[in-house]
């Protein structure tokens, strides 16, 4: 049995939750535990006027959660930490642009931090609409 299936919600095990449901919880989790990273590179962006979904959901042609869609860019922006498979996350980027047509790109928890490390030295950090940690 898996841990989610024993987490109830309002009585009803995880597992027998509807897909959105449990989608909307995922999301929930995932936008409280942000990187700091997760959280500069959103910064990042709305300081360039750019329209970006954080924590987006697909469900087609498999469940994932991208941590940055830009719909503009038909791009899907994801910001690995240690704990990714390199080539299975490459697969599945790839299997996931053929069939829907979104590209994706994949940064390191690093990457983004050198660059906030070096436009903040520089006086160039991001300003404006900024999302906190615990910001929906």
């Amino acid at each position: 049995m898996k841990i989610l299936d024993m987490a109830l919600v309002k009585g009803i095990p995880f597992s027998k939750l509807p897909r959105a449901k449990q989608h909307a919880i995922f999301v929930a989790q995932r936008r409280q535990r942000a990187t700091p990273a997760e959280n500069f590179f959103c910064c990042y962006l709305a300081s360039l006027g750019l329209s970006c979904r954080f924590q987006q959901g697909f469900y087609t042609p498999f469940y994932r959660i991208a941590d940055v869609y830009l719909p503009d860019f038909n791009l899907i922006i994801e910001i690995d930490g240690p704990c990714h498979d390199a080539q299975k996350d490459r697969e599945g980027g790839a299997r996931f642009e053929q069939v829907r047509g979104i590209r994706t790109l994949r940064l390191t928890n690093e990457q983004v931090l050198k660059q906030a490390f070096d436009s903040f030295n520089e006086g160039r950090y991001p300003q404006g609409q900024c999302r906190t940690r615990n910001a929906d």
